[in-house]
Order: C-alpha cells, then structure tokens, then sequence
C-alpha cells in the first residue's frame, strides 16, 4: 500500500486569496470589519495547528469583536481553511473559538456554517458548497439559518441589519454575483460592514491567486502581514492534509 495525501488545487493560494479578500473587504467598508479577527485567529491557528485557548486568550481573542457578533463570524473561517477535509474537527475549534469570546448559540452557530463554507469552497463551486453546508447542519441550525444558506434573488437589494446570520447571507449573495475579490466585495455593499470582509475571504477561497485581479496587497492595510500570517497557515494545512492508503501499482 502506497500512502497518498488528499490534496486541493492551489491550497496556498487560496488560503492567501481568502486573507487578502477580508482586507479588502474591510478597506472597502472604510471601518473595523472582521478582517482582523480572522488574521488573529489565523496567526494562532497557524502557530498552534488549530484552537488552543492559552494562545487566544494571549492574543487578546477572548474579547468581543469590534465589528459585533457578526465580526466573530469571520474568527470562525481560519479553522475551515486549516482542515477543510475534516469536519468535526473545524465544527469544534470554530464553535470553540467564537464561544471563547462569549458568542451567543445563534452566532456560534452560523460561524460553524461559515467555516463549513469556506473549506468546501476551496473544492467546490458556490452551489454544490451551500448543499453541503446544509446537508451538515440539517439537524443542528435554526430552521432561519439554513434558510440563510442561498442567496437572494437577483433583484433583491442587500440588508444592512448587523445580524451574523444577515451577514453571512449577504456574503453568499455577492459571491453569487460576482467573481473576483474586487467585485465580491462592491456586490456585497448595503449589507453590514462584516458582510464585505467575509464576502472578500469567501472569494479569495473560492477562486484563489484568480480571485485577486485588482487587490495589490501592497495598498492594503496590514497587506504584507496578511501574506505572512496567510503562508504561515498554508504550511500548517498542508501539514495537517489527511492521508489515504492507495493500492501498490503493479507491473
């Protein structure tokens, strides 16, 4: 028996394309966003190989976002992206993670969501991914959050309400809209300030180093440290990708 990594194209880049992609949502939004919960999360994630509370609570993690519950929805995504093939264990560091900083049961759930999300995104095209996000939280999400999981219709204008569950919807419905980061993040104005970082990371995963036409990380704030934080996690990932035993060709 041969042992054979499972591997997803461009794992780096678009783990890469997902930090830049909150950068530039929250540079877009012109205030606090998410992006740096995601890129204090990351940096611990990457440091630590997944939750460990002594190293969030080090970095001051155990605080409230300054973007509101649904900031703590982009600390969730780091998690999906360091082990997307394993689910339970992305399901427990994202809802550990987000109750660490006292997230109630609705945002702690719709944060799993988002990290079930965006690992499936780096796999899969945007509609096969929200099945699958449902199909997973079937028996466990409020029936308002799985109705959340699809974006709204074409003509439907986004809502600003603050609500982590809003958000997350109205990230879908600009990824929906649109492809690269650039334009991800204009499709997802009107919605909360959160909804533009968490639509940009959504777009990063989904088309990787071909979702960042248009972002220069070198005009982001914080963009070289993004980088940095971004390629520390794809080490760690790659280090964690899951092995398959695969039969000895023969002959």
């Amino acid at each position: 028996m041969l042992s054979v990594a499972r591997s997803i194209d461009d794992l780096g880049g678009r783990i890469e394309a997902a930090c830049l992609g909150s950068l530039a949502g929250e540079a877009a939004a012109g205030s606090a966003a998410g992006a740096a919960d995601l890129l204090g999360v990351a940096e611990s994630a990457a440091a630590c190989g997944g939750f460990v509370e002594e190293d969030l609570r080090h970095r001051g993690l155990q605080r409230p976002s300054r973007s509101g519950n649904a900031g703590l929805v982009l600390r969730a995504l780091p998690f999906g992206l360091l082990t997307p093939f394993d689910r339970p264990r992305l399901r427990r560091n994202a809802y550990r993670c987000v109750a660490l900083a006292g997230a109630d049961e609705g945002t702690a759930v719709t944060a799993v969501a988002a990290a079930i999300l965006i690992a499936d995104l780096t796999r899969f095209d945007l509609d096969v991914a929200l099945v699958r996000v449902r199909q997973s939280l079937l028996e466990d999400a409020p029936a308002a959050l799985l109705q959340r999981l699809s974006p709204l219709a074409a003509s439907a204008e986004l809502s600003s309400d603050p609500d982590p569950g809003v958000a997350l919807q109205g990230a879908i419905t600009a990824l929906a809209r649109a492809r690269s980061i650039p334009d991800v993040v204009a499709a997802a104005r009107g919605g909360p300030a959160a909804a533009l970082s968490l639509a940009g990371a959504l777009a990063g995963a989904s088309g990787g180093g071909a979702a960042l036409d248009g972002v220069n990380p070198a005009e982001l704030p914080h963009g070289e440290r993004a980088l940095g934080i971004a390629r520390m996690l794809a080490e760690r990932a790659h280090q964690l990708l899951p092995v398959l035993e695969a039969s000895q060709p023969t002959g």
